[in-house]
């Protein structure tokens, strides 16, 4: 009923300042009003102190409504000239007569809260409306940050109710300010870069949108905000009513975002600061003893953001060299990761070898380092981690060394072959496998002998067709009788093919790879001549690999052979051996079947 009461009230009110413009004067309309609305304010003193609270609170809901209707139709109809002052500025004032009227009638009616309530809220509006036009934006925002520290430091002083209120109001306009100040801030930044845009805020922002005084007074206000929105609601009732730090996460992000878009807008430095910030914020979370706590929360929030923003701003501008910087510092920050044991060994190996490769890729795209050095500093990165293997065997970050290393020799192979595909790559495949040698001389990896071997094959071919060599025996003989040496001295019990395959690999296929002329008798003779001395060792020593590597040489030379003298062979004689060959194996083939499956016993069993 009370409720009722005053909003027809509250409706008459509004008619009589209406309909009675033409049968009274203006002056005469405000006075009854004013009248009415301070006998509605004296009225809920007596309720209040004859323990009437309802009572009290619609009359004093009522006052205040009359008021401000008696303020806002005077304007209207004229009491005070439109040209006099402007619209906002008089709500301002308006506002600022009603919050002076209601903090008047606290002191008077203490018990009754709409007073108090009233008199919090209209009191946010007078600077908000007054000041909007009058001053920059910055030092707008600056009367706003300070009128939210009187409002909650003023609140704080009274029952709770104020408390919450005053908390909400100044949550409120510090978003409020934190929204603007970063747009403004974010606009300077896209203005910079954007003719577009520097058309578009032109219009909004008064001068340049670019000036960097403005956006540094309006980043430090900003920045101001943030700290107050983490600070002041641990002195409120604010904080028992919102989730745990939601006002230290919002204060933190938007200060935060504020920073990263202010620093490449300073001159000169421009995006390198802010790389260098993101790392040092980076660092100090890393370093950082305690890993709780609210100093912590924000700088891991200012870190992550930070540095996302400047990520995402030098991929938009297709920086390259900067990327190539931000992925060598990525890299560096996760082994400090791991030294601190913030990171698994395992994720930090992964983030550091992805991030130095990628730092010398984009180095390397982007003329900084030629395609040689990218290559070679590529391959030297996977020979580091395979070296890093050799110590980690048995750990769960051997197999993430040893992949990343396979993929950084893989995309040092690639870089190289756009410079130079023979020389390049025996370098390169030469870098890769002298780690894998000592790799392979663990116990449980003999097998990367096998690779090792590969490589080096491939690498010695590469040199000598990069040389235009016509002897490959200079490059391939010497690597090979070393490695021959070293698994003869290192022999243990397991097969021949760790131990005597890759030398044996090495010192013949690219030999009998070559080896296809008739007028290269000289190599074809030692070449089959090697082949058949290594098949006799092998069947006396019982060798599997010499055997199998002696048998493919011939194979190859005695194939290669009779293509090369087929074309000089009558075709009927062609065709009769072919038919007798046929006729051969039909008739025999049961006996031959078991022979063959002897055979494979017999090469199976060899060591």
């Amino acid at each position: 009923m009370l409720g009722l009461g005053v909003l027809l009230l509250l409706a008459a009110g509004v008619t009589f300042l209406a309909v009675t413009w033409d049968s009274l004067s203006v002056p005469v309309q405000a006075s009854i009003m004013a009248t009415l609305a301070a006998l509605a304010f004296a009225g809920a003193v007596p309720a209040s102190r004859k323990n009437l609270a309802g009572t009290a609170e619609a009359l004093a809901i009522l006052g205040g409504g009359l008021l401000i209707v008696d303020l806002f139709g005077a304007r209207e109809l004229g009491l005070v000239s439109p040209t006099a002052i402007t619209g906002l500025s008089y709500a301002g004032v308006a506002f600022a007569v009603v919050a002076a009227i209601n903090l008047l009638m606290t002191r008077i009616a203490p018990t009754v809260k709409t007073f108090g309530l009233t008199a919090v809220i209209a009191g946010q509006l007078p600077l908000t409306l007054i000041l909007i036009h009058h001053v920059s934006l910055a030092l707008y925002l600056f009367a706003l940050v300070a009128q939210v520290v009187i409002t909650v430091l003023w609140t704080n002083l009274s029952t709770r109710l104020l408390k919450i209120t005053g908390g909400i109001c100044g949550a409120l306009f510090l978003s409020f300010v934190l929204l603007l100040g970063t747009t403004r801030v974010l606009f300077g930044l896209l203005s910079a870069h954007s003719t577009n845009w520097k058309n578009y805020t032109t219009d909004i922002f008064e001068g340049s949108p670019t000036g960097f005084a403005p956006v540094l007074a309006t980043t430090a206000v900003v920045c101001l905000a943030a700290v107050l929105g983490t600070l002041l609601p641990r002195k409120t009732a604010l904080s028992a009513a919102l989730p745990p730090n939601t006002t230290e996460f919002i204060g933190t992000a938007f200060g935060s975002f504020t920073i990263a878009v202010f620093l490449p807008q300073l001159p000169v430095i421009d995006r390198w600061v802010t790389t260098g910030v993101a790392a040092a914020l980076s660092l100090a979370v890393i370093l950082r003893p305690r890993r709780t706590g609210l100093i912590t929360s924000v700088l891991r929030i200012t870190a992550v953001i930070v540095a996302s923003v400047n990520l995402m701003f030098c991929a938009l501008l297709a920086d390259i060299l900067q990327l190539g910087l931000i992925s060598a510092i990525t890299a560096a920050l996760a082994l400090t990761a791991a030294w601190r044991k913030q990171l698994t060994l395992t994720t930090a190996t992964w983030t550091a070898a992805s991030a130095a490769q990628l730092a010398i890729l984009f180095t390397t795209f982007d003329g900084f380092f030629n395609n040689w050095t990218g290559a070679i500093a590529l391959s030297v990165t996977g020979a580091i981690l395979i070296s890093f293997a050799c110590v980690s065997i048995g750990r769960r970050h051997e197999a993430a060394l040893l992949f990343s290393a396979a993929f950084a020799i893989s995309l040092a192979e690639i870089t190289v072959l756009l410079v130079s595909p023979n020389t390049g790559t025996g370098v390169v495949l030469t870098i890769a496998a002298a780690p894998l040698i000592a790799y392979g001389m663990q116990p449980h990896r003999r097998d990367a002998l096998l690779i090792a071997g590969a490589l080096f094959i491939i690498a010695n071919t590469a040199f000598a067709l990069g040389a235009a060599a016509t002897t490959l025996e200079w490059f391939t003989l010497p690597p090979a009788a070393i490695i021959l040496a070293i698994g003869l001295l290192r022999w243990r019990t397991q097969s021949s093919w760790v131990y005597l395959g890759p030398g044996l690999l090495l010192g013949l296929a690219p030999s009998a790879l070559v080896a296809s002329s008739n007028h290269d008798f000289l190599r074809i003779t030692f070449v089959a001549a090697a082949a058949v001395t290594i098949i006799l060792i092998a069947i006396h020593y019982s060798l599997q690999s010499p055997f199998i590597i002696g048998t493919a040489v011939l194979t190859k030379i005695a194939l290669w052979q009779l293509v090369e003298v087929a074309p000089l062979i009558p075709r009927w004689i062609t065709l009769a051996t072919a038919g007798a060959i046929l006729l051969t194996c039909g008739a025999t083939y049961e006996r031959r079947l078991q022979n063959a499956k002897q055979a494979t016993r017999w090469i199976s069993a060899l060591k």
